[in-house]
């Protein structure tokens, strides 16, 4: 029996675009947060870029663009969300002094966290989305003018 699918200890070609997508728009991401001087806000741009890079590259070699550009987004986040997660961590703590109540400052961190990574998976998916779209007309672009 032949095997179809990648080998025993190798990455799907999904998770290859998505950790190129990802590393890609990390030091990218964290330029940006680091040149914009804001100690406390965080831009999704580059992690639409990275997005961006994972769909075009799912869609050009048939592997899951969503999957991809998702991935991408998270991975390039965790770079943000590293440098954030001390600002989330106090203003978890912060609120949870305001309502006296301790464990919710772990709750509310989680909750924060979560925030910041599916915002980054959406962005991710975003990009991924508009690569996808860019490399289906390149793809067409250069099959047409092979045609003729």
């Amino acid at each position: 029996m032949s095997r179809t699918g990648p080998h025993p200890g190798s990455l799907s070609r999904t998770w290859q675009y998505a950790l190129v997508g990802g590393v890609v728009s990390m030091p990218l991401t964290l330029a940006a947060y680091w040149s914009s001087g804001a100690s406390n806000h965080f831009s999704f741009n580059m992690v639409v870029v990275g997005g961006l890079i994972a769909g075009f590259l799912a869609r050009r070699y048939s592997a899951d663009v969503s999957a991809a550009s998702i991935r991408a987004g998270v991975i390039g986040g965790l770079a943000g969300y590293v440098w954030i997660a001390p600002t989330i961590l106090v203003s978890a703590e912060s609120f949870a002094d305001a309502w006296s109540f301790a464990p919710a400052s772990v709750l509310l961190a989680v909750l924060f966290s979560a925030v910041v990574f599916g915002t980054a998976a959406v962005m991710g998916l975003l990009g991924g989305l508009v690569g996808s779209w860019i490399s289906g007309k390149i793809g067409r672009d250069r099959t047409a003018a092979l045609s003729a």
